[in-house]
């Protein structure tokens, strides 16, 4: 796939995604999460001479893996460890042997902290696609519960790693905008997170990892809060160079300066932290830190840094593996960009369905309620753009396809495009296809989605409870646009398309399934 680029420019913060066009010359190729529970003594700590005494009196600390397990139905079902309590003494509570039934399987403990745990059949009740969690409670000798996490998956998710490159300035620094925290939240921890979007949207195949080893002396094992392994992502931070000067450049020295260090959107400043990076760290092999070892490279920049022109809101390389954004608060322009990085283009809103986004009014990412668009909030790649991923080949009970039939009319009940594999049914369809040869917009398919409110896909929500009309674009040149032609927002609104002799009415809507049904009618 060409290692094309996608970028975003801001005329103003409070309006994001309002320009796409090429790119720069630049020729750069380039998780787990821990619980920490603690108990002690509540007894005196004095000595018998009424004095302070440093003497432990049964605390110790409980940092068990999160989860404390990955397993795959029908693949990995069964998984093995050893427990262990820090920071004890003579008085410090043990491990019991118990064991315990979860939701989806069964654990067992042993007095040396060994463990077990076997799927069960509930397991096995679980969609195509779900990802779900067990937690296991059990009882130390003392009697105080703890408990434990482990990930149940249908399928083998692929897992791609991310490192934040923090872009600062003498006057600007990303963490003023956006903490550690904060961004370990945005891609890992918040119900709209982008691990959650991608995972779900990609019916379980596709998540992020936290960190690319789980060495934590390393310097790229960042902390948003001490030993808080909720908080913790890959980072470095790039104090970028003044090169006249000496020092760290400040923003007011950028913006006054000609030449292309100071106009060329960030891309020698982006190489020039990259070389930096490789010379300085040292990877777990300690060998010197290669950052094409990450699957995705999010360069971050301050706001100060857009406000002054210096750089846009977001670029990417479609297909590559950089991306370079400012620290924004919603995962909007992230997500956005990484979507550029596993191969998808934009989505456009083409009102009057000539197959060209440029008209008036009109945008090649003015999609609503699409992650590849510009709908604040939406975490939502639309169906023509998973279709186009593939991560419905291996779920064809999801999929329904209407051909063309001079005459016919069908109608199709279908459920909601931001209904995860553990919330679909199975016995409806979620992606559905019309075809549409010797359409307007003269592709061959029309994509039709139906949207309710999700926490995760649709938090915001666009287009709650109306069907939407899309195709897609770019296919033949891996410029894989999907644009927006039609909003059917009430039952009885329909969509025409002459050239193609094909009708597509909202007929209904069922709120106990999440589901719309429409008809699909083809002229004679």
């Amino acid at each position: 796939m060409p290692d094309t680029l996608k970028f975003l420019t801001a005329f103003s913060l409070s309006v994001l995604l309002t320009a796409c066009g090429g790119g720069s010359s630049s020729s750069n190729s380039n998780d787990e999460t821990t619980e920490t529970e603690t108990s002690t003594d509540s007894g005196d700590n004095s000595g018998s001479d009424g004095s302070d005494s440093d003497e432990e009196t049964g605390g110790y600390t409980f940092n068990p893996s999160n989860p404390l397990a990955s397993l795959i139905v029908g693949v990995q079902e069964y998984a093995s460890g050893t427990l262990s309590l820090e920071d004890t003494d003579s008085n410090s509570p043990t491990f019991q042997a118990s064991s315990a039934a979860g939701s989806y399987g069964d654990f067992t403990l042993y007095e040396s902290g060994n463990w077990e745990y076997q799927l069960n059949t509930n397991s096995q009740n679980l969609n195509d696609g779900d990802s779900v969690e067990d937690t296991i409670s059990f009882q130390l000798t003392d009697g105080s519960t703890l408990s434990v996490v482990f990930s149940i998956q249908t399928i083998e998710a692929t897992e791609s790693s991310i490192v934040f490159i923090f872009m600062n300035f003498s006057d600007a620094a990303v963490e003023d905008d956006l903490s550690i925290t904060q961004i370990a939240n945005m891609a890992f921890n918040d119900t709209d997170s982008l691990d959650n979007a991608y995972h779900e949207n990609s019916l379980g195949q596709l998540k992020f990892s936290r960190h690319l080893s789980n060495d934590t002396s390393l310097d790229q094992y960042c902390y948003g809060e001490d030993n808080d392994e909720s908080t913790s992502i890959d980072c470095f931070t790039y104090n970028i160079a003044d090169s006249q000067n000496g020092g760290v450049l400040s923003i007011d020295d950028a913006e006054s300066r000609s030449g292309s260090e100071y106009n060329d959107s960030g891309y020698t400043w982006r190489d020039r932290a990259t070389s930096w990076i490789e010379s300085n760290y040292l990877d777990s092999n300690n060998q010197p830190v290669e950052l094409n070892d990450w699957r995705h490279r999010v360069y971050i920049f301050p706001e100060a840094a857009a406000s002054a022109g210096l750089v846009g809101t977001g670029v990417a390389s479609v297909g590559g593996r950089w991306s370079m954004i400012i620290a924004d608060s919603d995962q909007l322009i992230m997500g956005h960009e990484i979507g550029h990085n596993i191969g998808l283009s934009h989505a456009g809103n083409d009102n009057n369905n000539d197959g060209d986004t440029n008209d008036s009014g009109e945008s090649e990412y003015g999609s609503d309620g699409s992650l590849m668009g510009n709908a604040w909030q939406s975490r939502l790649f639309g169906s023509g753009h998973r279709d186009y991923m593939g991560w419905y080949d291996s779920f064809p009970g999801y999929t329904e396809t209407i051909e063309a039939v001079a005459g016919s009319t069908t109608s199709i009940e279908f459920q909601a495009i931001e209904l995860t594999a553990g919330e679909l049914s199975g016995d409806l369809p979620q992606l559905l296809k019309a075809e549409s040869i010797g359409s307007r917009n003269g592709e061959n398919y029309y994509y039709i989605e139906y949207h309710v409110e999700h926490d995760t896909l649709n938090p915001r929500p666009h287009h709650e409870n109306a069907v939407t009309v899309h195709y897609l674009s770019g296919i033949s040149n891996n410029n894989v646009t999907a644009n927006q032609v039609a909003t059917l927002s009430t039952t009885g609104d329909s969509f025409t398309d002459s050239s193609a002799g094909i009708t597509i009415e909202f007929l209904s809507t069922d709120s106990n399934n999440n589901s719309a049904t429409v008809s699909v009618t083809y002229d004679e």
